[in-house]
Parts: structure tokens; C-alpha cells; sequence
């Protein structure tokens, strides 16, 4: 319905790469975006990615300030006072990261010395005699195997996402050595990151350049996987509203409506794949869109075949309805529920409505009206239409 001149139009799909949704690298790197795309827990991984944001932007100014964190967090970990066996796997991670062969096979041969309670390796000289190096406080171990090594080390080129997960796992190295942290609160944390990145990197670009804006913007998910299907609605809310809360005038003098469609897919509370604390995390913001966001000039549209499973304080906060037949037992209950502008001859009415006939209800309207929505052309239809088995089988 709306020309190419004036749409953006992205085609996200996580099985192969398609188009992606642009996000600026400030915005990437910022603690609640990251939450978002990582689901990060409220109390113990949430302060986790900030303290790695903070840490980052804190050195900013310093182009090495990656490289010489992780020559620093090697360092550390081999010759600390009291060393942690989970930072050896972590150190090890990174290492693979980066692409460092020589320097992962070395430490594949690291091993923890229980009876001392520190690192140590086993080397042949060119003699055939075995050494046992121990990696203390005193750093001799350290200078006679990993220092040169070490020092020398480049970074590769990496992306926004390789970047994260190493910050994470060097992050996570020095707040257990410190004791910051407990190793099992966060390893989930690292399990998701590295679970999520491939997916992650498919739909979504980091960029330092300008973002073209179009007047409208339509984001297909219809390719994504369930995962990314929650997470992506959450971030690309923030990614509009959030600006515009700050920017806009009192009163508002320019608007922003996001049309949500199929939308017990996004604001269901029926998933079984999140844990409660996120669940209630994803829906909070679209809560607070539907209750603040008309004060910014904020408007939510949503549309659903299944409007039961959306969260009930959304549904509340409704001001106007559009209903199209509905038959289903949980659905019907609703609308004597949410829907207080609704007469009994109206709601007798939509079981049995006809195709592109609905009941408009609401706010805006003095009273219930039965509506005929005219077909579209086929040019301008979305492609959701049934499929014609008749034409298939022929």
C-alpha cells in the first residue's frame, strides 16, 4: 500500500542471511540493549554486562584498550595469589577467539595442581628432559612460558559480537579471581551468548554509519526462529521508542506507531521457553508503551488471531477494537472481560461474522459498527492469504 520511496522494508531470516536490522554501535553497546538480546537475568548478569560496558567505555579513548586488557587478564590469571581453575577454560575460549593456534595448543597442556592449589605445565626440552613449571604469584612460570608469547599477540579483526563474547569471558575471569562473582550465575550467560550469536549476527548489523529512516518500516520475522521472535519485537520497540521519549516536544508534535502483527506471538505469557523473570522483563516495555506512550506520541496496533494469550494488562489498556469473527471459548470470554462498549446484540454478532466484516468498538466510537472492510488488490494484499488447494491439485 505504501511505495518503495517511502518504506524501509527488512527480511530477517535466521536460517540464511537475508537483510538485517541496522543498529548503531552506541546503541549495541548499551546495557539494556545487550540484556535484551541476551536475556540477562535482573540481579546477577544484568550488573555483569554493565560493568563490562562501563569498563569499555571507561578506556575508550585508548584504540589497544581490548588487546592490552586480555595481555593483562592472561597475566592475571597465571599469577595471581589465589587462582581460580574455571579461568583456565574461559582463557582458553578466548584464545580460540582470536584465533591464536600456537598459543591454544600451550595451554591445552596447562593443567590445575590440586595439592598446591595453582596452574602448572609439563614441558620437553631438547634433551627429552621434563619440567614442570608452576604458575604463582611470583611469575617466574609465567616469564619462562607464556610472557614472550603473550606480549606478542595482535588482534584480529572482529565484529561487535565476537568483541561481546570475549569481554565477557575476560570480564568473567577477573570478578571470579576477585570474587565478584560465582562462576555458575553468569556461565549461563556465556551459554546464551554463544548459543544466540549465530543467529543474532544473521538479522541483526552493527554499524558506525548514519541509519536511513523512511517514513515506514516494516520488519518481517516470519523467517526468524522463536528465539529471536521474542527477543528481536523487545529491542526494536526500545530502538524507537526510547529516542523519541527524549527528543520529542510537550505536547507531542510528531508520532510514532508501531503495528504489531500476529501478536500472541510477541506479548504471549503461554511461553514456555522463558523463564518467569523474563517473561515479565519482555512484556514491561510494551506495558509501558500501551500505558505512557500516548503522552510521547507512542501508539501501539496490535492484531491477533488469538487475543487471549496476550498479556491482560495490555489488553486493558485497548482504547479501540476491530473484532473479526471469533469462535474460540477462551477468546469470547475476553471480550465480556475487557471490552465494556459492547452491546449484547454486537457480541451476539461476531461468531458468526463474514469474511472482512467486523464489529468496531471503542473510545472512538458512540456506538458499536458492524463494518465490511473492502479486498484489497491482489498487487497490494500481504502475503497471508489461504492456500488454494483446489489450484494446487490440479
Amino acid at each position: 500500500m505504501v511505495s518503495n520511496e517511502f518504506k524501509c522494508v527488512y527480511r530477517l531470516n535466521t536460517r540464511t542471511e537475508e537483510d538485517k536490522f541496522p543498529l548503531s554501535a552506541s546503541e549495541f553497546w548499551d546495557t539494556e540493549t545487550l540484556s535484551i538480546l541476551f536475556q540477562a537475568t535482573q540481579n546477577t548478569q544484568k550488573p555483569f554486562i554493565n560493568r563490562i560496558i562501563t569498563g569499555r567505555e571507561r578506556f575508550s579513548n585508548n584504540p589497544d584498550n581490548l588487546l592490552n586488557y586480555i595481555k593483562k587478564t592472561y597475566e592475571l590469571i597465571f599469577t595471581c595469589a589465589q587462582p581460580k581453575p574455571d579461568s583456565l577454560d574461559l582463557i582458553r575460549e578466548v584464545t580460540k577467539l582470536m584465533g591464536l593456534d600456537d598459543l591454544y595448543h600451550q595451554l591445552k597442556e596447562v593443567a590445575w595442581h590440586t595439592k598446591h592449589n595453582c596452574f602448572y605445565i609439563n614441558t620437553t626440552k631438547t634433551n627429552n628432559e621434563s619440567k614442570n613449571y608452576y604458575f604463582n604469584a611470583e611469575g617466574n612460570g609465567y616469564q619462562s612460558v607464556f610472557s614472550s608469547m603473550i606480549n606478542s599477540i595482535t588482534l584480529p579483526k572482529i565484529d561487535a559480537f565476537e568483541e561481546f563474547k570475549i569481554r565477557c569471558n575476560i570480564q568473567l575471569i577477573c570478578d571470579l579471581i576477585y570474587g565478584y562473582v560465582q562462576y555458575e550465575f553468569i556461565q549461563p550467560l556465556l551459554k546464551r551468548t554463544e548459543s544466540s550469536l549465530n543467529a543474532l549476527r544473521k538479522v541483526i548489523t552493527i554499524t558506525e554509519n548514519q541509519i536511513i529512516t523512511k517514513p515506514v518500516t516494516v520488519i518481517s520475522l516470519r523467517k526468524c526462529n522463536p528465539e529471536i521472535k521474542k527477543t528481536l519485537p523487545l529491542l526494536v520497540a526500545k530502538h524507537y521508542y526510547h529516542p523519541h521519549k527524549d527528543k520529542v516536544a510537550n505536547p507531542p508534535d510528531t508520532t510514532i506507531h508501531l503495528i504489531i502483527d500476529e501478536a500472541h506471538n510477541i506479548l504471549s505469557q503461554q511461553s514456555s521457553r522463558e523463564s518467569e523473570s523474563w517473561k515479565d522483563y519482555r512484556l514491561e516495555m510494551f506495558e509501558e508503551i500501551i500505558k505512557e506512550g500516548r503522552k510521547f506520541g507512542v501508539f501501539l496496533t496490535l492484531s491477533s488471531q488469538r487475543p487471549a494469550d496476550i498479556s491482560p494488562t495490555i489488553v486493558s489498556q485497548i482504547h479501540n477494537f476491530f473484532i473479526h469473527r471469533l469462535v474460540n471459548d477462551r477468546d469470547l470470554p475476553l471480550i465480556d472481560n475487557t471490552i465494556s462498549t459492547l452491546d449484547n446484540m454486537s457480541k451476539s454478532m461476531i461468531p458468526n461474522l463474514a469474511k472482512g466484516c467486523c464489529v468496531a468498538t471503542g473510545t472512538s466510537f458512540n456506538l458499536p459498527i458492524v463494518l465490511q472492510v473492502d479486498v484489497l488488490e491482489s498487487s497490494k494484499r500481504p502475503d497471508s492469504g489461504d492456500v488454494d488447494l483446489e489450484n494446487i491439485w490440479k
